[in-house]
């Protein structure tokens, strides 16, 4: 395959057009430090209240601080108030973030019910007052996360087009946009044919696809097909790290290794299990990495029993005991 480019996030330049999206709940340091060892070149945290990162107790804890290995790495934040999704904005390029993505996309009903997120697409006006506030405030790129509307009303594709029009006006560096609106959530599939318009309308602007990204091969096509100039891996990257050297081969046309077996499946586990409960008590810890443990043992061959007896694991000792006892190398395939 033909050696192609990699993508411009304003003044950062990756080698590969993909990275690892923010995702609710997931996007910590321990699943971006994996992710960058397996070849993805720049991750997003998880999603952080403007509000709360700007009281200065926030950013003094560890958790919510860059790693020193993990550059480059970008920040999202949520919020509905330019002034302190500025604030929140320069505070955390202070300690240490190398972009900001500003969330206008989220579809939980608890942010829509407090105007945040994927509601704003309703509000051209105040999106451009928080972008124009964040650009005045950091020298670094700033993104916008958007979905292709809030619904697929006549009024929600213009809100659409006008937030896109006037942010490239208001230097906006690049957009990831999830191809469903809001209402869909994550219903159906991904409309990447209304992302590629968006490219086809504006060619000067760096559009980034997002939604559906979990095959490889698909999604290297898919990014060929709409001239997209990248795409961000979310769902797909929740327990399978090994995503990023498989997209990472086919873009640069080397050979497609073979899929991890249980040994080494088994080692992964066990270090983003350290790498959880480095962060948070015992307790604590475990209950967080048990949502990992549901999507790691999708490659196991045995996936239910494996499942039940990881999930019942209450202690590291238990969760690690169970980890040797299934990712052995000997488990019987079913």
């Amino acid at each position: 395959m033909e050696r192609l480019l990699g993508l411009k996030l304003g003044n950062l330049r990756l080698d590969v057009p993909f990275f690892q999206a923010s995702l609710s709940g997931y996007s910590d340091y321990a699943m971006r430090t994996l992710a960058r060892r397996f070849g993805c070149p720049f991750a997003l945290t998880d999603v952080m209240l403007a509000k709360s990162v700007a009281h200065p107790q926030v950013l003094a804890k560890a958790c919510f601080r860059p790693g020193p290995d993990e550059h480059p790495v970008g920040a999202q934040i949520l919020g509905k108030t330019p002034a302190t999704m500025a604030k929140a904005a320069r505070d955390l390029v202070a300690a240490g973030y190398d972009a900001i993505d500003l969330n206008f996309a989220c579809p939980a009903p608890k942010v829509l019910r407090r105007g945040r997120g994927g509601a704003l697409l309703n509000c051209p006006d105040t999106v451009i007052e928080i972008l124009k506030a964040v650009r005045d405030s950091v020298p670094c790129p700033v993104l916008m996360k958007l979905r292709i509307g809030t619904n697929r009303t006549a009024q929600a594709q213009e809100n659409f087009w006008e937030i896109v029009t006037r942010s490239l006006e208001h230097g906006v560096d690049a957009f990831v946009i999830h191809g469903r609106t809001v209402a869909e959530r994550f219903r159906g599939k991904a409309d990447w044919d209304a992302l590629a318009a968006v490219k086809a309308r504006f060619p000067h602007a760096t559009v980034i696809g997002s939604g559906d990204i979990f095959d490889p091969a698909a999604a290297v096509e898919l990014l060929k097909r709409t001239g997209l100039d990248g795409f961000v891996v979310a769902r797909g990257a929740i327990g399978n790290p090994w995503i990023f050297r498989d997209l990472r081969c086919l873009w640069e046309g080397r050979p497609m290794p073979p899929p991890p077996d249980l040994a080494e499946q088994r080692l992964i586990m066990l270090e983003h299990l350290d790498r959880v409960l480095q962060g948070y008590p015992e307790k604590v810890g475990i209950s967080y990495f048990r949502k990992f443990m549901m999507y790691y043992s999708r490659r196991h061959p045995q996936r239910k029993q494996v499942v039940v007896s990881l999930i019942g694991a209450k202690t590291r000792a238990e969760v690690e005991a169970g980890i040797d006892t299934w990712y052995n190398g000997e488990a019987r395939h079913a």
